[in-house]
């Protein structure tokens, strides 16, 4: 098969005009106007199939590429939109805790624990003494 096909890759073509009933000058194969047309339109014919197929693969891949972009893009705008979710919530938690972390407000709240404790150390220890006092 192999020595068939180079036979034929390095055959020269002939062309001799013969009318009918005239032999040919050589060994052959010997095709008529309508062969040839055939031969010619097939080729032709498998060459525009070719381009639709390849034009077609190429179509096909593009739109799953495309799919894939969008897929993507979707994705990305849904985790844009926890991340922002996330950032609202945190923004409104650090805004409560800086209400309940007023700088003014836990000066005062230091102090009256002070005055307050010590005050019941205070009233704790005068009435130990009392009771100190009036057992004796």
């Amino acid at each position: 098969m192999i020595l068939l096909l180079t036979a034929l890759v390095f055959a020269e073509p002939l062309m001799t005009p013969l009318s009918e009933g005239e032999t040919a000058p050589f060994d052959g194969r010997l095709f008529n106007d309508e062969a040839v047309a055939s031969i010619i339109s097939a080729k032709e014919f498998a060459e525009q199939q070719c381009t639709i197929n390849t034009a077609l693969e190429f179509s096909l891949q593009l739109t799953e590429k495309q799919h894939q972009i969008d897929y993507l893009e979707i994705e990305k705008a849904a985790l844009q939109k926890k991340y922002d979710a996330m950032l609202e919530i945190k923004e409104e938690e650090i805004q409560t805790l800086r209400r309940y972390t007023n700088s003014k407000r836990s000066t005062w709240v230091f102090f009256g624990g002070f005055v307050l404790g010590t005050s019941a150390s205070l009233l704790t220890y005068y009435a130990a003494n009392k009771i100190e006092v009036s057992v004796q």
